[in-house]
């Protein structure tokens, strides 16, 4: 495929898109960064973001946030000599927008929203203009693999679930550089009921309406006059995968901000990929971004004990803890640091340093989810999606759940395996259906037990999922 059909398409979504973007600018932002994410999705099947993905994002960047400069560097300038600039430009364009490195797509939960509050119908035109858009980059070699297959299918489901939202403004809110319209009450009231509507964590919930109530209590005190006690807002997640953790650090950076703690409210997330380095002087570069990207809102490092030096021998996990531990002080009102990971790895990690021990002292215990819970999660992910059990699968997979439960060890992936077993289940229904002539509402939407995988456990559990 050549660059003037990525091109028409890059044109097709812009064309697509333009509704939204004359209802509200703010859905400008909302869509490149979907864009840079789903590119670096069809990128991770090839292990490398080649030119035509890098020219079919440029334009349709240019045309959304009307930048003539850039898109005359794609039209007119990408067979000459000077495109490696360009692709360089590029590039950097789509690691600045998926900093979060989330692969999520907002667009679809927001336009969904919108369309239920404004009685339009956006949604099927917009989430088919994306899909068709993955579609051409990935086929803009010529060819089409297993591996290519397997990202659009994900690209797919991502596109077709939708987080609840109380309004479709409120989805702009987690996203750094857009302003939000919501009062700090608003903003606050809207995450703590989806902290309410989370499946589980009742533990969790009440730690953190505690941790709110009485960070409530001391604004009102400091807005009197009264004295202000000192309170330290980072905190460490311990637990295993897949038991919300990611999620619930989201709504307390939300919450901060609801409370006026923190001016954006943003999630950062990375590991210690994302902090070290392999040579002098660059870790503390990358930590230094991580922590400016970060500030006013909330720094999430998972599986954090990793930073550690092992016993073979120093490395730069050392330089990292160190250059985060004086950011953490240099911005101790504009940052907070939320860290993650297993129990008693992150016991460990905290006790290796007095500079960490003395910075966290508040700590949340993340449990596995019981069998009824991840029936619950499963249901909730089929009901976001347009897909419902049929009794015969719910018995089913309750009966999986139990077992998988009692049988649990460190690697039991929770929700997440919920979450790829969901993917399984719905590929497995698409190949049952494939074969059909005619296909009613109720069979395109109902799961039988025929499309539960006959091997369910430590396959999906281990997976990770950014």
């Amino acid at each position: 495929m050549n660059s003037r059909v990525l091109k028409q398409e890059a044109n097709a979504l812009h064309k697509a898109v333009s509704p939204l973007l004359a209802l509200d600018a703010r859905f400008a932002e909302v869509i490149v960064r979907d864009l840079a994410r789903l590119v670096q999705q069809c990128a991770r099947s090839r292990g490398t973001v080649r030119p035509p993905e890098l020219l079919a994002f440029l334009v349709v960047y240019a045309l959304i946030k009307q930048d003539a400069e850039k898109l005359n560097a794609a039209i007119h300038l990408w067979e000459t000599p000077e495109r490696s600039k360009y692709e360089k430009i590029t590039l950097q364009i789509i690691l600045d927008l998926t900093q979060d490195q989330s692969e999520t797509f907002l667009l679809p939960s927001i336009v969904n929203r919108f369309d239920e509050e404004k009685g339009t119908n956006y949604l099927g035109t917009v989430i088919n203009a994306v899909y068709k858009f993955a579609q051409a980059i990935v086929k803009s070699d010529g060819s089409v693999d297993l591996q290519d297959l397997e990202t659009l299918s994900q690209i797919w489901q991502r596109l077709h679930t939708y987080q609840k939202l109380e309004n479709y403004q409120s989805g702009f809110a987690s996203i750094p550089g857009i302003e939000s319209t919501e009062s700090p009450e608003q903003i606050l009231e809207e995450a703590l009921s989806e902290l309410n509507d989370l499946i589980g964590l009742e533990n969790i919930k009440e730690e953190v309406k505690t941790l709110a109530n009485f960070l409530k209590v001391q604004k009102i005190r400091v807005d009197r006059g009264l004295a202000k006690t000192s309170v330290s807002l980072h905190a460490v997640f311990c637990g295993p995968p897949g038991t919300g953790k990611t999620t619930v650090a989201r709504l307390m950076s939300r919450i901060f901000h609801g409370l006026e703690f923190l001016n954006k409210g943003h999630l950062i997330e990375t590991d210690r990929s994302g902090m070290v380095a392999g040579y002098v002087g660059q870790t503390a570069k990358k930590v230094d971004d991580l922590v400016d990207s970060a500030l006013d809102g909330v720094l999430f490092i998972d599986e954090a004990y990793a930073l550690v030096p092992g016993e073979s021998g120093r490395d730069f996990g050392q330089e990292a803890i160190d250059v985060l531990l004086k950011r953490m002080e240099d911005y101790r009102d504009r940052l907070v640091v939320i860290v993650a990971g297993y129990t008693d790895e992150m016991a460990t990690f905290i006790e290796s340093n007095p500079g960490l021990e003395s910075r966290f002292n508040r700590y949340f215990y993340f449990n596995d989810y019981k069998p009824e819970e991840l029936l619950a999660i499963l249901e909730k992910m089929c009901g976001k999606s347009h897909f419902k059990l049929s009794n015969d699968a719910r018995e089913k997979l309750r009966s999986i759940f139990e077992d998988l439960y009692v049988n649990r060890d460190k690697n039991f992936g929770n929700a997440r395996l919920v979450r790829n077993l969901f993917e399984r289940m719905i590929e497995r229904q698409a190949n049952r259906l494939a074969v059909l002539n005619s296909l009613s509402d109720e069979t395109l939407t109902t799961l039988l037990p025929e499309d539960i995988p006959a091997q369910v456990g430590s396959r999906y559990a281990g997976q990770r999922r950014s």
